[in-house]
């Protein structure tokens, strides 16, 4: 009698779980996932970044839902850049002190949005989304924007649900942004090497995969059309030992005050521009004198892209 009133207890349990799984619940909701975020605008990928809110308590969606939103300003307080400092690491690496700066709305000539103030839900999804396109002359001529300085506080007002979820009407975004090279990359190259009093030799350091952590060079954004390096020959570094500025597809390399060695430019550096992440590779010619031995160098490096980290997800393909 025990097996059989287990079995039937089971049975019951598992009845009601399917019917939670196909049947709607008592009432249908919309909320924002995230209550704060920070987003990156990368340059020369679009400068585009979608917003969305989410559809709850419905299996099936069955008609088109609008939500409507508000930029709420009264949101950006000291006490939201506080809780934004607390929160997760890719949020809080660039949300400033606010006894250094303060956060602030975002200047609307600074971006636009695809819709001003409605997300639609189409028939069929459970998500829907606005996009915000940063002004690719305002807001990279703003230097504050290497960082979440700026913020786009989003408050939904009204929308074709039961309910609007209290404790996630709003999502408050602080924007920045990257050059579209920067991120880990597996590195390798050889070099001629003028040595006095001796014949020239030819040094190869050659790219592996995977790589020792020591060798992977980190390319950094600088601003929105330089990035720095701290990496030479087949040396990494804790210093930016390097400057690269782009120009379409061509790099100019110029030296880092408190590089190891004085490098400069040697012919044309270029990069690839591929769409994908995984097939992007930068090609360097620079020279360089290590004033304790003598030896010139004129190198001739392939960094082949590897991964990086943007918004707290790691992106390794595209």
């Amino acid at each position: 009698m025990k097996k059989i009133l287990a079995l039937l207890l089971l049975s019951v349990a598992a009845v009601s779980c399917y019917d939670d799984y196909i049947y709607d619940f008592d009432y249908s909701a919309i909320y924002f996932s995230l209550q704060t975020d920070v987003r990156t605008f990368v340059v020369g990928e679009g400068m585009k970044v979608e917003v969305g809110t989410a559809l709850a308590g419905v299996r099936d969606n069955t008609r088109d839902r609008e939500v409507i939103f508000e930029l709420k300003n009264t949101l950006v307080d000291a006490d939201l850049q506080a809780k934004m400092r607390g929160g997760s690491a890719y949020i809080k690496d660039y949300i400033p002190d606010p006894l250094v700066r303060a956060l602030q709305p975002m200047p609307t000539n600074y971006y636009t949005l695809t819709n001003p103030n409605t997300i639609i839900i189409k028939q069929g999804q459970h998500m829907g989304s606005v996009y915000v396109e940063a002004d690719s002359v305002n807001f990279l001529a703003d230097p504050l924007n290497i960082n979440a300085v700026y913020v786009i506080p989003f408050s939904i007002i009204d929308a074709d649900a039961d309910t609007i979820l209290e404790s996630k009407r709003t999502n408050v975004i602080g924007f920045r942004y990257e050059n579209m090279l920067f991120g880990k990359y597996w590195h390798g190259g050889s070099a001629l090497v003028n040595r006095p009093g001796l014949s020239d030799t030819t040094y190869k350091y050659y790219t592996t995969v995977p790589q020792a952590e020591s060798k992977v060079w980190t390319i950094k954004t600088a601003s929105p059309n330089t990035l720095y390096t701290n990496g030479f020959l087949d040396q990494t570094t804790t210093k930016n030992e390097m400057l690269l500025t782009l120009d379409g597809n061509d790099i100019t390399v110029t030296t880092m005050a408190g590089s190891t060695w004085p490098i400069s430019g040697e012919a044309t550096s270029s990069f690839n521009r591929a769409y994908k992440l995984q097939e992007r590779k930068i090609f360097l010619k620079y020279t360089y004198t290590n004033t304790t031995n003598g030896y010139t160098y004129h190198c001739t490096d392939t960094l082949s892209f590897r991964n990086r980290m943007r918004d707290g997800i790691n992106e390794w393909q595209n």
